[in-house]
């Protein structure tokens, strides 16, 4: 209970070259007078039972752990789990809040807590302390929980002795290095002081916070005030050290002209058919559509792929018909010119599975002929089907992801689906053997996300390993992996390193720096520094190199080679309310959604700016 950090990194913001400072933030919220002004109804004494207290040991070095006994005159039901000790004061000293109580009897408690022995801060007014020798009350609050019971005084209060002082550090962080790069992971040494300890058996977790200013306002040695966020609450920043960030690797420094061997992540929208140029499919069906149909565009037509009797092959594999989602469209998608001039379709539909979590898999199944007729894909040997987890097309042929334990299973077939065998991950056609997981974990996307993780392989694809940074990418949008002359790029649109770039083979990355923000994406806030993340779906434009950003309902901007600014697209070129998109070698394909939707292509040339 030192406040000295032991291991302790930060990855650095993507910021612009500078000079900054670095520190923890700790939020001293107000208590006792301080928060009745704030309209806060503290109790006026304690807010639970009277409690008698006692200490073992009574005297101590500081850093020693100390047990409470506590006794309330009455029985209380139920007997609290939990209850808050005060070190120095309840009002002004250090809480530890959420310490385990354990009943010996109906009317008899302990609960323990390990004293500090570095620094602390205590409030009214705001000052540092260190642990010298002399008494110190111990007390209690929220044995019982009420309204702002953690705001007031003890319910109960007895005194611990230090018997000795200890040469405790002065708050102060070093880092490793003074001069850092965006996204570099630096070690960060030090020691700061104690504020609010949350329970008992519990790691500390510290929130780094970074200024572009140097902290002026010095409200107790190595404490700094912050901009209040709130009234009546001091943020304050602990420790600052200063440093400076270095951005040799810019936008402007770099070209993508010539970008190939584009990767999507998981789960796209619209897969561009192997094989061919200018066709491509989707799962999202216009209003008119059979239900569950998916649609195929080939030179500016559209042919709807009829899947009514897919129902009716679940139904033939014993899968009730009830189950599947009433006009639910295909999930995965996959496709395949092959040489008989058919195109090889897979996709995926949802199904409920009763009574088991998650409720829910997800099927493939297979078409040889452009979806006249179709056929389920079949599991490999000792996997279920609802282990399925995706599909995918490569020159070679379909195939199909199984997730289970510790592994992937892998069925493809390259013989136009006459059959199936057992495969293996493969590396890119073109390009590091860098490539996307074909499984991204299940999640909620409105909440964490969903992670796919970054596979890289240094032995020609024999065996992958999951990049160490960035270890994966968030599923729930578009992610693309490709190549510029031997060099592989990550567009990760959802993070707040949106551009990223590696010459090995993907064992290290560096961020590209001062990519200027697409319009529509809301700066970061005043109390914030560095990239924000986009959340609009980004492209690299093949062959060109450009970047297309396409914000949905709000219009979509080109980001040209070496550019510091974003132009807008004219609407009558690509629409507002664009949903979803991909490119292909030569054509950007794209689904609006109206009063119906729309699934339509434009050539690549055909982007340009506004004039």
């Amino acid at each position: 209970m030192s406040g000295h950090l032991a291991k302790s990194c930060y990855r650095i913001p993507n910021l612009t070259s500078g000079t900054y400072y670095l520190g923890i933030e700790a939020i001293l919220s107000p208590r006792g007078a301080a928060a009745a002004k704030e309209g806060i109804a503290v109790p006026s004494g304690h807010s639970g039972p009277t409690v008698s207290l006692t200490v073992s040991p009574s005297s101590v070095v500081p850093g020693a752990t100390v047990t409470i006994t506590g006794r309330v005159s009455t029985p209380l039901s139920p007997r609290p789990a939990h209850t808050n000790v005060c070190f120095d004061g309840c009002v002004d000293g250090l809480h530890y809040d959420g310490t385990s109580v354990h009943w010996i009897s109906s009317t008899t408690f302990q609960t323990s807590f390990v004293t500090p022995s570095g620094p602390w801060l205590e409030r009214y007014p705001v000052r540092l302390l260190l642990p010298k020798a002399g008494s110190y009350p111990v007390a209690i609050q929220c044995l019982e929980v009420h309204q702002a019971c953690g705001l007031g005084h003890a319910e109960g209060s007895t005194t611990l002795t230090f018997a000795h002082s200890v040469k405790a550090a002065m708050p102060r962080l070093t880092l490793a290095a003074s001069k850092v790069l965006p996204g570099e992971m630096t070690p960060v040494k030090g020691t700061i002081p104690l504020t609010n300890i949350i329970g008992d058996n519990h790691p500390f977790v510290f929130e780094f916070d970074v200024i572009d200013q140097p902290p002026t306002k010095a409200i107790a040695k190595g404490a700094y005030q912050l901009p209040q966020t709130k009234p009546g609450t001091d943020t304050v920043l602990l420790g600052p050290v200063k440093f400076r960030v270095t951005t040799p690797l810019t936008y402007q420094s770099i070209s993508l002209k010539g970008a190939t061997n584009i990767q999507p992540s998981a789960d796209p929208s619209i897969v561009t058919e192997r094989g061919t140029n200018g066709v491509a499919l989707t799962c999202s069906g216009s209003s008119g559509d059979q239900a569950n149909a998916m649609r195929l565009l080939s030179n500016g037509h559209i042919t709807v792929i009829n899947t009514t009797d897919v129902a009716t092959l679940l139904e033939q594999k014993e899968v009730p018909p009830s189950y599947l989602a009433d006009n639910e469209p295909c999930s995965d998608l996959a496709a395949l010119h092959t040489s008989t001039g058919k195109t090889l379709i897979a996709a995926s539909y949802a199904i409920a599975i009763p009574n088991q979590a998650p409720d829910f898999a997800y099927l493939p199944v297979i078409s040889t002929n452009d979806g006249a007729t179709w056929a389920k894909v079949p599991s490999p040997s000792g996997v279920t089907d609802a282990s399925f987890a995706g599909l995918h097309a490569s020159a070679s042929g379909i195939h199909a992801y199984f997730a289970v334990p510790h592994h992937t299973v892998i069925a493809e077939t390259t013989n136009n689906g006459s059959s199936w065998t057992q495969g293996s991950l493969r590396c890119p056609r073109l390009g590091p053997c860098i490539r996307f997981s074909p499984i991204a974990d299940l999640a909620n996307c409105a909440m964490n996300g969903a992670q796919e993780p970054v596979l890289v392989s240094k032995n020609e694809g024999r065996s992958f390993t999951q990049s160490s940074w960035p270890s994966s990418v968030n599923a729930c949008g578009p992610n693309e992996l490709f190549s510029v002359h031997g060099t592989e790029y990550l567009i990760d649109p959802q993070s707040s390193y949106p551009l990223r770039r590696s010459t090995d083979g993907g064992v290290n990355w560096r961020v590209v720096s001062d990519i200027p923000t697409p319009p529509g994406v809301n700066p970061p806030g005043t109390s914030s520094l560095g990239q924000t993340s986009w959340g609009q779906a980004t492209l690299v434009l093949p062959g060109s190199g450009d970047l297309l950003s396409i914000g949905s309902g709000i219009g979509s901007s080109l980001l040209v080679p070496h550019s510091r600014q974003w132009c807008r697209i004219p609407t009558t070129i690509i629409p507002k309310n664009v949903g979803a998109a991909t490119t292909g070698e030569h054509s950007l394909y794209f689904v609006t959604y109206a009063s119906s939707t729309t699934f339509t292509s434009i050539p690549l040339t055909s982007l340009h700016c506004a004039s």
